[in-house]
């Protein structure tokens, strides 16, 4: 059907673009574009439009208002503009002027770009009626967990307006954006351009790109046009970003005596450098002096459930550009390399960053990426080097991939950890694919580091099919030996074997108010090398309604098996004990239509965890109130009774957010999170002037604050740490 349609194109649009096989090449624009968001120039209108065609709710449906969007280049930029008609434009759903923001109850117009067309990697550049700007890195071809990462921003110019017809849309973005491979004057990238109407949860989409491929179809580079162009100018951008940073850090830290608490007064006075060099083409450097990674957000709280650590994503700007080409996932959300570990000492506390570097480019057929990062002495750790190295091409189809992936962590006191990971997904057949994980890891503290040891190896293989229609599973394996210690990566488990299984069947009725529906299950077992014993099992079935305004309900059985070695502590007030514990629950979840200003998802949890009764509740509402002012809570109820012990675990999350945003140049946000196991109260305010990428202001305010704090002898301080930071950034551009 896609040559079908690329036959069609070129029969059709002949002025636009003359047609080799799958490849699209678009005609050169001849005369500047007065930039200004209303589309009215006659070099637009010289320009025939793509063939859209509806890409949801019910694939190739008839479209219900017209839509016309235009692709052109020239030396500099590619350009992209959207007529967006509306036969009602007076409930044009526009809720947001957030930098980033995703939301289904704002209408999106944009594209998405495959600049080395590699059909993994691609960047996306949307807008809003608002104006507002959310750019983002797609990875692993928007296959997996959170495989679009919305962190990452870049250099590019958006300008929008409205009438009584609708609202337009034009889009510039420079070629020094878009890292790419020529091959001599030509040019060829993957584009995939949509425009989404929220109120009737409607996608228009060039080219043809069925949602039965995953939930993010519409993102994927492998589902990308291919576009060629010619005569484009290369150049090797520089960015010179100097920063001040200026603020006081108060903590409260038990005196030598232990009977009171003494405040730690450390006011920050800070310079830094980052500075990013467009090598050629397809190789970026970034290099950093004292680099700053001051939190200016702040991570969501979450109740841990069980005896393992947590996982947070990574938010810090240096390791965004190009992350996906790090990315070496094994087991859920263990990774070979975790960028979160660099800055961080054993006991989780920062430790400063002297500087670095970062190298990641693309050549013949390779992907490339280096990272070497250098940190200071603190009270806890002394100062580390960090060095990543990677390496990763296209094997036997264009969405087949295999590479390396090497760290190595060194401390000046001679400690070390080294490894390496091998890595291969292979497409086999239309959407199934076999996936093999392979790595070593050698540490300095363990004294079997033989290079055909298992016993500091780690392996994973798996088959995987992903389409949202008709039938999809996955079958993997895996086991990490007693040794395995990436020390740059995360990993929850050791010594273990581990089978995971996932079923699904998906129905999608046509012309039909249901998007689709079906049944799934699926599970993991992980077994103790050592003990030979059941450590833990998972399992999950159940089945879920998809609508197409996004409004969803989802139930399902949950039961499960830990074999605990040894007890652990649940909270201050319960303590699980050591021994095998079969439990399980029953689940519910419900969102309201996602494409109203006012939307809410509810979840309610009933039955046993470990050895008592459980009872979990969470809400989550959402107000976009106007284009200006956005409100959000969650809030998670936590309830289990071992009654047999006398022990009870009560547990509230409670978080709170506002945003008003004056501009989409300058916002307030406001963050409270409480937390009744901690008894702590969080705050976060942060204002945010940001005229252009790259020139930024922020002023932070945080606080930790105890409650009840007469539990602990001595008595507990008002605050635990309160910080208040001013910091201001300008890039110098050539």
């Amino acid at each position: 059907m896609r040559v079908f349609l690329i036959a069609i194109t070129c029969i059709i649009l002949p002025n636009i673009v003359f047609c080799d096989d799958d490849l699209i090449t678009l005609n050169k624009l001849q005369n500047p574009i007065i930039f200004d968001g209303k589309v009215d120039d006659a070099e637009w209108g010289a320009i025939e439009p793509v063939p859209l065609i509806m890409g949801y709710p019910e694939f190739r449906g008839e479209m219900t208002e017209e839509t016309v969007i235009r692709i052109t280049y020239d030396e500099d930029y590619v350009y992209l503009s959207g007529k967006n008609f509306d036969s009602a434009p007076d409930k044009i759903m526009a809720n947001t002027k957030k930098r980033d923001a995703m939301s289904p109850s704002t209408a999106y117009f944009g594209i998405i770009i495959d600049s080395f067309n590699d059909k993994e990697n691609a960047c996306a550049f949307f807008t809003t009626p608002t104006g507002l700007r959310m750019d983002a890195q797609v990875i692993n071809d928007g296959l997996g967990r959170n495989p679009v990462n919305v962190s990452w921003n870049n250099y590019w110019d958006v300008k929008t307006s409205r009438d009584d017809k609708g609202w337009y849309v034009e889009m510039r973005i420079p070629f020094t954006s878009l890292p790419f491979s020529p091959k001599g004057d030509k040019v060829t990238m993957g584009m995939t351009v949509w425009r989404y109407i929220a109120r009737k949860g409607e996608v228009h989409i060039f080219p043809e790109v069925s949602p039965d491929y995953g939930d993010w179809s519409t993102w994927r580079p492998s589902l990308t046009q291919e576009v060629g162009m010619t005569g484009v100018k290369t150049s090797k951008p520089l960015y010179i970003t100097p920063y001040v940073l200026g603020g006081l850090n108060q903590k409260n830290d038990l005196n030598a005596s232990r009977n009171g608490y003494i405040l730690d007064n450390n006011f920050k006075k800070e310079v830094g450098l980052d500075i990013k060099y467009g090598i050629n083409n397809n190789w970026n450097l970034d290099l950093s002096l004292n680099t700053d990674f001051a939190q200016v957000e702040v991570d969501d709280q979450q109740v841990n459930l069980s005896r393992f650590s947590l996982f947070f994503p990574e938010k810090r700007l240096f390791f965004q550009e190009r992350s996906g080409v790090f990315n070496f996932g094994m087991d859920r959300s263990n990774q070979l390399f975790y960028s979160r570990r660099i800055g961080l000492d054993n006991d989780g506390n920062q430790q400063r960053i002297l500087g670095g570097a970062r190298l990641v480019g693309r050549s013949g057929g390779w992907d490339f990426g280096m990272i070497n990062m250098q940190t200071h002495d603190n009270d806890v750790q002394n100062g580390e080097n960090f060095t990543v190295l990677r390496a990763k091409s296209r094997i036997f189809n264009p969405t087949s991939d295999a590479g390396i992936l090497i760290t190595n962590r060194v401390g000046i006191d001679g400690s070390y950890n080294t490894a390496y990971g091998l890595d291969a997904s292979i497409n086999l057949f239309g959407q199934d694919f076999l996936n093999i994980r392979w790595a070593q890891t050698f540490d300095g503290d363990i004294e079997d580091n033989s290079l055909f040891s298992l016993d500091p190896s780690f392996l994973k293989i798996w088959l995987t099919r992903n389409t949202n229609r008709g039938f999809s599973y996955g079958l993997s394996g895996s086991f990490a030996g007693k040794n395995f210690n990436p020390g740059l990566g995360f990993q929850q488990r050791e010594n273990y074997l581990r089978f995971g299984n996932r079923t699904q069947y998906t129905f999608a009725p046509a012309a039909s108010k249901i998007f689709r529906h079906g049944f799934d299950s699926g599970g993991v077992a992980h077994w103790n090398k050592e003990t030979k014993e059941i450590e833990s099992l998972f399992w999950r079935m159940g089945w879920n309604v998809i609508w197409n305004n996004n409004m969803s309900i989802k139930a399902s059985y949950r039961p499960r098996i830990e074999n605990l070695q040894e007890s652990f502590d649940l909270s201050d007030d319960v303590t699980i004990p050591a021994g095998r514990h079969d439990f399980g629950s029953t689940e519910i979840e419900f969102t309201s239509p996602g494409t109203n200003a006012f939307f809410t998802s509810v979840g309610i949890e009933i039955g046993t965890l470990y050895d008592g009764d459980y009872t979990k509740i969470e809400l989550a509402p959402n107000w976009a109130v106007n284009s200006s002012l956005e409100l959000t809570a969650s809030y998670e109820y936590n309830n289990a009774d071992y009654d047999q012990r006398n022990q009870y675990f009560r547990a509230h999350l409670l978080g709170l957010k506002a945003l008003y945003m004056f501009s989409t140049k300058a916002s307030v946000a406001a963050f409270i999170q409480y937390n009744s196991l901690d008894a702590t109260y969080g705050g976060n305010f942060r204002f945010r002037y940001n005229p252009s990428e790259g020139n930024d202001l922020y002023i932070v305010y945080n606080d930790d604050l105890n409650i009840r704090r007469s539990r602990f002898d001595p008595e507990l301080p008002f605050s635990n740490q309160r910080q208040m930071i001013v910091k201001y950034s300008y890039t110098f551009r050539r």
